[in-house]
């Protein structure tokens, strides 16, 4: 179980119409940060999705999880970053999650070119998806 992050732009001025938000990617517990990117909008890595966020709430955007829950680009940077576990998962528990050990003894996915493409670095909690998330 995880929780989803979204970007809300800011609503049309002339005709009141708001964009589909961005669905910035998933937060699970003990494990890489799922961050969702795209690469048809060169949205490609952390530094993209986050200058994207930052453009966004200048122009009065904003953040949103799943529960409805509206929070600043400082907290969903910290949700992103701040993460590990005090205890590292088990190879048992790895290989049956299909996953690899990451840093700070977090869980992270296996890329496998299809939905998992990558990640942020060896020091990084970040996992790059493309594609639909649960």
């Amino acid at each position: 179980m995880g929780t989803n992050y979204y970007l809300h732009a800011p609503a049309c001025s002339h005709c009141g119409h708001a964009k589909e938000p961005l669905h910035l990617g998933k937060s699970s517990a003990g494990w890489c940060f799922g961050l969702h990117v795209y690469p048809e909008q060169d949205l490609v890595d952390w530094q993209d999705i986050w200058a994207r966020i930052i453009a966004v709430e200048e122009l009065g955007g904003f953040i949103q999880n799943e529960n409805g829950e509206t929070i600043d680009s400082g907290l969903f940077f910290t949700i992103v970053w701040d993460r590990g576990r005090k205890e590292p998962h088990s190879l048992q528990w790895l290989k049956g999650n299909h996953a690899i050990p990451g840093p700070y003894g977090l869980a992270r996915h296996i890329v496998d070119g299809n939905q998992c493409i990558g990640n942020a670095g060896l020091d990084a909690p970040i996992d790059y998806f493309v594609g639909e998330f649960s």
